[in-house]
């Protein structure tokens, strides 16, 4: 034994803790993304800033149905820039092909767009980031940026992925979250209402813009996911809802979808939202500073006041859903009495 030891080689082995206090016990199993072509970054902006920074364009052209927060990105990068507007089935309104020092900028929103949609676009851009920040299970076109926010669908502090066949490695320091957690612990032992100011607080950090990559704490949770696990319960609550509430429904979405961000409705009924947050059911009001910017009779102004958000995520199960749909067609029964 005594022989066995003096032989052992330790000269390759890092420093690592041994003893101490128990830590959380997060399994440990692989991120969704990795591999040669995955950049990690702090935010789905910050994979955005990156992206048109490795394709050296000049110029982007992006959809005015978009959060304000994007302008951000486009700052530092001293780059011209024009919005186009969408149609009624979210796609540009745009009638020419992007130059090789131009970069194209579509997002798929809600993750409703068909994979034929996107190859499409694709295919009449050289420099075509795809905004997947709204649907985290879209696979990776090739020979897009592929752009990718954990935050929206994970209780992480921060995380994103840029995604690119190819694209070159850089190196980014990352931030600590620790102190920015406080609003995921206490939302376990007090409730979203207790810890709502919190995670604004977390959420206003991300103002000052600041490209950097992935904190460890985000990376080590989000490689403790059953991440086919979240998708199923997502595609089940997305298509029962859809069962229950595509007659009110003014959006078209009768083709598959990978796993959404959330079930997007578009209602002509203002008092709808605050009704549903008075019954506790959050629906945020996505991009209201669109209205700023876009003509009155346009789509996106259309969207930005009557469509709903409605959660289908994976800490919910068919029984949430039916009592948010009971909810939206008690209000809809009183319009119409």
């Amino acid at each position: 034994m005594a022989d066995l030891i003096s032989k052992a080689d330790f000269s390759s082995r890092s420093i690592r803790e041994i003893g101490g206090y128990m830590e959380l016990e997060i399994p440990k199993k692989k991120s969704y993304y990795q591999g040669d072509d995955v950049i990690e970054v702090n935010t789905g902006r910050a994979a955005i800033y990156h992206a048109i920074k490795d394709s050296k364009a000049k110029k982007l052209y992006l959809p005015h149905y978009l959060c304000t927060s994007m302008l951000q990105v486009i700052e530092p990068l001293n780059l011209e820039f024009e919005f186009y507007n969408i149609d009624e089935n979210f796609m540009p309104i745009f009638d020419r092909q992007t130059t090789e020092d131009e970069a194209f900028l579509y997002i798929n929103y809600f993750g409703t767009a068909s994979k034929n949609t996107i190859k499409k676009l694709k295919n009449y851009h050289k420099n075509f980031l795809m905004d997947n920040t709204q649907a985290f299970f879209a696979k990776p076109i090739k020979g897009a940026y592929n752009l990718y926010s954990a935050r929206k669908f994970f209780g992480v502090n921060d995380g994103g992925y840029l995604i690119k066949d190819g694209i070159q490695k850089i190196d980014l320091e990352s931030d600590l979250s620790y102190p920015h957690a406080i609003h995921l612990l206490k939302r376990i032992e007090e409730g979203a209402n207790a810890a709502y100011l919190d995670n604004m607080k977390n959420e206003d950090r991300f103002d000052d813009f600041n490209p950097i990559g992935m904190s460890k704490l985000s990376k080590r949770i989000l490689e403790s996911i059953d991440y086919e696990e979240v998708k199923l319960k997502r595609q089940r609550n997305f298509y029962y809802l859809h069962s229950k509430l595509k007659d009110l429904n003014k959006l078209n979405l009768e083709h598959s979808f990978e796993a959404p961000m959330v079930y997007p409705m578009l209602i002509e009924q203002k008092d709808l939202r605050a009704y549903l947050v008075s019954k506790k059911i959050y629906v945020p009001h996505w991009w209201k500073d669109v209205l700023s910017r876009v003509e009155s009779n346009s789509f996106e102004n259309y969207l930005s006041t009557y469509l709903l958000a409605l959660p289908i995520d994976q800490r919910y199960d068919l029984e949430d859903m039916d009592y948010i749909v009971g909810h939206i067609k008690a209000f809809d029964n009183s319009i119409l009495l």
